[in-house]
């Protein structure tokens, strides 16, 4: 790897120049460099702008602000899914933007998980993320059922394979009600091909979920291709909405049109009889009969900031430069003399089988290296050994490619 070539494809890159959107540190060669936009997404510069916005809207015309002035609040929703739908190749009507991911799980399993004597048992990796894992346990509790009615998916040679995926409900068909999968896996950053997964759960009557956490704003999605139930995911990672911003859930159109059970709130009632305050709800017909509660404004337009920029650049350009990013991690990784003595790397070789992350597992001393590198860089380190990475293209360069795996090489061959 040589920094020539980093330098190189930094000038040649047509969205470099957007790195400069997005604040970090205090502008010194004494920041770290930020690879960490899998856990958190960096802010962007209007953030602070639309906040100030609000609150001058706020002081000034108060409740009037939700239907009237230069700005009406009731709009920005709309606004946010007219933009979101390219993310998740769905329509506007099949996205409601509400709540925090594992809330909005628990809404929709309320809704999706209806066992029954027969098919009860629900599919999931044996290393999901663990907030998904609690929030089906609960169902499952719920439901008067346990752990043990969990089929754990396990991996193999770090990832879990969709003809995997597949023999098993095959072979547990009679017994599952449910599959509940991420589009890219937290811990080894393993992109899942959803659309065979997808076929075989219809054929045996399955329910199918997924988290698109780690995926949304990662890689590309087109859900009306895939053809899932439902989806949920989080918006402060790749799409940079800020410490826990608003979420917001995906139902496929076909289970709109089905009388399919939900909690009832105010803000799931029809916007057009919502102030009527009827003692039944008139649930709105679109995914947003699945809202509970009004939503808060502020973390609303911090999103809708966050992600008109992805808009602003084209979808296409950003995960070409993604690809070729971590493509050039990837090969500056393996090129270290004797890596494999240190550190496997987990994610797949695949560029078409991951995103942006990419997840070393150290053979030894982990804490000791991720230490080392922390001087230096915002990484993630999982216990007991493995380091996530995940240039991210909005704010990420070659050049820093380049320094973080020449770094790592200088720390390796001080600790031979």
């Amino acid at each position: 790897m040589k920094k020539e070539d980093a330098l190189k494809m930094d000038s040649i890159d047509p969205i470099s120049e957007f790195k400069n959107e997005f604040k970090y540190g205090n502008k010194s060669p004494k920041d770290k460099i930020y690879f960490c936009g899998n856990s958190l997404g960096l802010q962007h510069n209007s953030v602070k702008e639309k906040i100030n916005s609000h609150l001058y809207q706020w002081e000034t015309n108060a409740v009037e602000s939700h239907f009237s002035g230069s700005y009406p609040w009731v709009e920005i929703q709309n606004k946010i899914k007219f933009i979101l739908k390219d993310f998740l190749g769905c329509s506007e009507s099949e996205i409601a933007i509400m709540n925090a991911l594992s809330v909005n799980l628990h809404l929709l399993l309320i809704s999706f998980y209806r066992p029954n004597k027969k098919k009860y048992k629900i599919i999931m990796e044996e290393n999901a993320f663990s907030s998904d894992r609690y929030v089906v346990n609960s169902q499952l509790k719920l439901h008067g059922h346990n752990e043990s009615d969990l089929i754990l998916l396990k991996s193999k040679d770090n990832t879990i394979s969709e003809e995997y995926i597949i023999e098993t409900i095959e072979r547990n068909k009679d017994e599952v009600c449910m599959v509940l999968l991420p589009g890219i896996q937290y811990y080894t950053g393993q992109y899942f091909d959803l659309q065979p997964i997808s076929k075989k759960c219809k054929e045996h009557n399955v329910t199918f979920g997924v988290d698109f956490a780690h995926a949304i704003g990662n890689v590309k999605i087109n859900l009306k291709e895939i053809d899932i139930d439902f989806a949920t995911w989080c918006s402060y990672k790749y799409l940079n909405s800020g410490p826990g911003g608003i979420s917001g859930i995906y139902i496929n159109s076909r289970n709109l049109k089905n009388n399919v059970f939900r909690l009832e709130g105010w803000w799931g009632n029809k916007l057009s009889t919502r102030f009527e305050m009827k003692k039944q709800c008139d649930l709105d017909k679109t995914t947003e009969g699945w809202q509970i509660s009004n939503p808060p404004i502020i973390l609303l337009d911090i999103h809708l900031a966050s992600i008109e920029i992805f808009k602003k650049i084209g979808l296409d350009s950003l995960f070409i430069k993604s690809k070729s990013l971590t493509k050039f991690l990837y090969k500056g990784l393996t090129d270290i003399s004797n890596y494999q003595d240190y550190f496997k790397i987990l994610t797949p070789k695949n560029p078409e089988r991951r995103g942006a992350q990419l997840s070393l597992y150290f053979l030894e001393k982990s804490e000791m290296i991720f230490e080392k590198l922390n001087n230096r860089f915002v990484i993630d380190y999982r216990k007991p050994n493995v380091l996530r990475i995940a240039p991210v293209p909005l704010y990420n360069s070659y050049e820093e490619v380049y320094e973080f795996v020449k770094e790592l090489e200088k720390i390796l061959n001080d600790i031979k």
